[in-house]
């Protein structure tokens, strides 16, 4: 039945408004990438916050047999979380409960919270959820249960299938069902006897069918995610258990996940890692099933390929390079919650293999920096791989699992699977105790013959897997489509039969996700591939994992910086294929998306697995917007930038006097009328600034030690808000405190004509953001003698800036100095509560210890809100693109409890963002070390 897509849309419009819906053709594409090798474009994308707009799309869905695909995270990786006809994405404020239990042994989770976020409410009481995907700090609950998603120590034991308690679900027909509440229990069985029946008469069958019972059991040993969760079978008969671990594993393909109550499981309160070198890889197969013990947490395989990968790194143990050809490593991680404890378990590990040569001796280190070093190299092989990739070349990882016995000679084929196929640079590493091998291969997909070399590599590694070790083609990465085609396969007919079965049971009009788990195309795994053109450097990096939407200030607004990237090289494709006419009309639709609503702030790159930076990408791609007009706006604005800094600051100054006569709605009314003439004026806000002013200095007294002060231009430019208790600016105060504490403090003369560059930078104007860079380090250099008296600047962007030129001098920003030198000396009389901002700035200079530490001694309670990463201001781009900073704020003054009445930050744009949005006055905090040490 065809069906009609803009009827679809103008009805789910009504219903769920026209913020929650789109079928812009720009924004539907970028918003359908996800970290695996498929692209498919939805025709319509839903933002969706709570279950009632859940309930209203599958409504509409229904009626019109729409397909629909539940997307969270989108980071996993076999394309389930892709989609023809509707792609439902969890909203970015919504379902995002966390509620643990009084005995902290069960906690509720909506599903769209961060697995690490579950686990940072856990910590406190030494708990944690049993699923451990190495994706934890971007991933999402409906993810990890959807997926049945594992990782390095919760093995087959404390997934979300053996750690579920109760889940919350909607079913396709829309029924909701709370299988931990009795009184949901007993409406659904009233409304859906026959699939209660259905459901019990299956595993009734299958208990009662001897071989097919001893296969799954059999399968289930291992990891095995590939397919239905049809070990529940076996394992229940009660309708809501099943229900409960079918849901697992499921991929979106039988119901939505609302909430999930797991569960938790004990978080170890000490741990020791250990490197154990074999010769080969058979000598370290032959070493994990000894450990198959309680005292082992998690043993991770690395192959010679992995070793090779990851010698001579930074990070990396310098001895790797030492290691004779061929020879292969187990990190081993024991825990406990006391040191003899674990000193023993230490011991019973090295005890257990001591009947298998090694290169050098077991030893185990309960020292963070030096296990550290362990897992950073385990960790930090998929980014070495996937960021050294060739250009125009994707990054697939597999995972398949094995009997521990087979494990050498699996590793072994699999390696010649690798080479027989044109994929030399294939790494195997993985779970070792659960028989679980990852393997990386970058293929290029250009052409149907790369396709099809790709096609016969996974039809061999399925013959193997299977054929030869009845070993599972997908152990924790979920089925998807990459291995649709082979669960029949894997599983034989009988047990396929089952999964069909299940499907229709829970799915009979196949609304959910068609095509995902179950698949009659034995193509699909081949088709649909997303293309990976050559575009440029930052771009060519990407992954698309999506590890850097959590903290991206945009994220909510429109683009996360996996979704700009992957609307770039969809520019370059339609470019190359000869489409230009499409190609200049996407660059002009994606503009304000992809460009210039990206912050720059480059929280991505702490994320990023790859270090890839958006913020530079972006920066780079404003330059040819800049034009001849503007050009001699900036030159002008550089060469002259002491009479542009005065006159911005007494512009604020009688924009001040402008409102406090004619109030809010005359003074918009006059900027709006401004930014008509000139898109330079920024919108109204009537938490704006006066403007700023330098501060008068002491003469300087030779028995005083200086310090060499740089007021950076937020802090000149714009002084107190209408909020501020204190009508000081900064500079003021910054000299207050340094001389109170005995310094003379010097500063330029030109102060108002200095910058570090940065309001150049983001416009993309490079020749004068670097002139200006270095005009100011030369003149700091200067005026400190090249570095013999300490220099401090004030604003944490301003000295990051300065920092990358590489100055002659070392350059300290004040938040260091007044944690190093002045905390230590002085008397503090503490406030009782205050709002800390951890920004961009701080994140990227790890200087976050430092604004904790300033706070901690200067108040009784910190508040930190939660998800707050980068208040979205920008530098100066909050004044002309609020939206950025309002949707990254949104909300945080829900966030900030009423008995806390002032917040700190330490970059003077951000304070003015965060005072707006927030209700209470923020500022630096040299304010609060001032004032509590007086």
């Amino acid at each position: 039945m065809s069906i009609n897509y803009q009827t679809v849309m103008d009805e789910l419009v009504v219903v769920l408004g026209k913020d929650a819906v789109s079928n812009d053709p720009v924004r539907r594409f970028a918003w359908s990438t996800d970290a695996s090798y498929f692209r498919i474009v939805p025709e319509i994308v839903v933002h969706a916050d709570n279950v009632e707009q859940v309930k209203q799309t599958l409504t509409i869905a229904r009626n019109h047999q729409a397909p629909v695909t539940y997307r969270a995270a989108g980071t996993s990786l076999s394309g389930q979380a892709i989609g023809e006809g509707i792609l439902l994405i969890l909203g970015h404020d919504g379902f995002r409960k966390i509620e643990i239990s009084d005995d902290a042994n069960l906690v509720t989770l909506g599903t769209a919270v961060i697995g690490a976020d579950a686990n940072a409410a856990l910590k406190p009481l030494n708990k944690k959820i049993g699923p451990d995907p190495a994706t934890l700090s971007a991933c999402k609950i409906g993810g990890i249960v959807a997926n049945n998603a594992s990782g390095m120590c919760c093995g087959t034991a404390q997934n979300s299938y053996q750690t579920i308690k109760s889940a919350k679900l909607v079913f396709a027909d829309g029924t909701e069902l709370d299988t931990g509440c009795e009184q949901s229990k007993a409406a659904f069985a009233a409304s859906h006897a026959d699939m209660l029946k259905s459901l019990a008469d299956l595993a009734q069958m299958t208990q009662n069918n001897p071989t097919l019972a001893a296969r799954i059991n059999k399968k289930f040993a291992i990891k095995n995610t590939t397919g239905y969760s049809i070990n529940a079978l076996v394992d229940y008969s009660e309708p809501f258990d099943l229900i409960n671990h079918l849901i697992v594993g499921s991929e979106g393909t039988l119901a939505f996940v609302n909430e999930v109550t797991y569960h938790t499981v004990e978080e170890a309160k000490c741990k020791a890692s250990a490197l154990a070198v074999f010769f080969n890889m058979e000598d370290a197969a032959k070493a994990v099933p000894p450990l198959d013990i309680h005292e082992v947490a998690a043993v991770e395989l690395l192959d010679w390929a992995s070793i090779k990968a990851v010698t001579g790194k930074p990070g990396m143990p310098e001895w790797l390079s030492e290691l004779p050809q061929g020879a292969a490593i187990l990190l081993i991680e024991c825990r406990a919650n006391d040191s003899e404890t674990l000193n023993n378990y230490t011991q019973t590990v090295v005890e257990k293999i001591a009947h298998i040569q090694t290169e050098r001796p077991i030893e185990f280190s309960d020292d963070p920096a030096v296990f550290g070093e362990y897992w950073a190299m385990r960790s930090g092989l998929f980014p070495i791989i996937g960021g050294e990739r060739a250009k125009g070349t994707s990054v697939i990882i597999e995972d398949v699992a094995f009997e521990l016995p087979h494990l050498a000679q699996a590793a072994a084929d699999l390696t010649e699977l690798f080479h027989k196929h044109g994929y030399p640079e294939g790494v195997i590493y993985g779970h070792a105790l659960a028989g679980n091998f990852h393997f990386i291969i970058t293929p290029t997909f250009s052409s149907e013959a790369d396709i099809q070399r790709f096609h016969d590599f996974m039809q061999d590694v399925a013959e193997m897997v299977i054929n030869k070790y009845d070993g599972s083609m997908k152990a924790e990465h979920g089925t998807g489509r990459a291995v649709a085609p082979f669960v029949e396969m894997e599983w034989g007919a009988d047990a396929y039969t089952l999964m069909k079965q299940i499907k229709h049971i829970f799915d009979p009009t196949n609304l959910l996700n068609p095509g995902v788990i179950l698949n009659d195309d034995t193509e699909i795994h081949v088709k649909n591939i997303k293309p990976c053109p050559v575009v440029d450097d930052y771009v060519d990096r990407c992954i698309e994992c999506g590890f850097c939407e959590k903290t991206c200030p945009t994220s909510a607004l429109n683009f996360s910086p996996r979704q700009r990237i992957a609307t770039l090289r969809e520019i370059e494709r339609l470019e190359q294929s000869g489409d230009k006419q499409a190609a200049e009309q996407m660059r002009a639709d994606a503009k304000y998306d992809v460009i210039d609503t990206c912050a720059a702030c480059q929280l991505c790159t702490i994320a990023c697995p790859v270090d890839n930076s958006m913020g530079n990408l972006v920066r780079k791609l404003r330059t040819p917007y800049i034009t001849t007009t503007e050009q001699k706006v900036l030159d002008f604005q550089a060469k002259h930038f002491g009479a542009v800094n005065q006159v911005i600051s007494t512009g604020f100054d009688a924009l001040d006097i402008i409102h406090k006569v004619t109030g809010d709605g005359v003074t918009k009314a006059i900027m709006d009328v401004g930014r008509k003439v000139s898109k330079e004026v920024p919108y109204w806000n009537p938490d704006f600034p006066k403007g700023g002013k330098l501060a008068k200095t002491a003469p300087v007294d030779p028995s005083k030690p200086s310090v060499v002060y740089f007021p950076a231009c937020g802090g000149r430019t714009f002084g107190p808000t209408p909020k501020d208790p204190d009508n000081r600016t900064l500079p003021e105060v910054v000299v207050t405190l340094l001389e109170r504490n005995g310094y003379n403090v010097i500063t330029p003369d030109n102060t108002r004509s200095l910058c570090c560059g940065q309001m150049w930078e983001s416009k993309g104007d490079f020749k004068n953001a670097d002139a200006k860079r270095d005009e100011l380090i030369d003149a700091l250099a200067e005026l400190s003698d090249n570095g013999k008296v300490p220099v401090v600047v004030d604003a944490l962007s301003c000295t990051y800036r300065a920092l990358t030129g590489n100055p002659k001098v070392e350059l300290l920003d004040l938040v260091e100095f007044m944690h190093d030198e002045l905390l230590p000396k002085m008397q503090i009389t503490k406030k009782s509560s205050i709002t800390l901002h951890q920004g961009c700035s701080a994140r990227k200079m790890k200087l976050e210890p430092k604004l904790q530490g300033i706070a901690e001694a200067c108040a009784e309670q910190i508040v930190e809100p939660e998800g707050v990463y980068c208040c979205g201001y920008a530098g100066e781009k909050g004044l002309y693109k609020p939206e950025i900073n309002a949707s990254a704020l949104r909300n945080i003054k829900k966030l900030i409890p009423t008995e806390t009445k002032e917040g700190y930050y330490a970059n003077r744009m951000c304070e003015v963002g965060l005072t707006q949005h927030s209700g209470i006055p923020y500022r630096h905090l040299v304010y609060l070390l001032e004032e509590c040490t007086r």
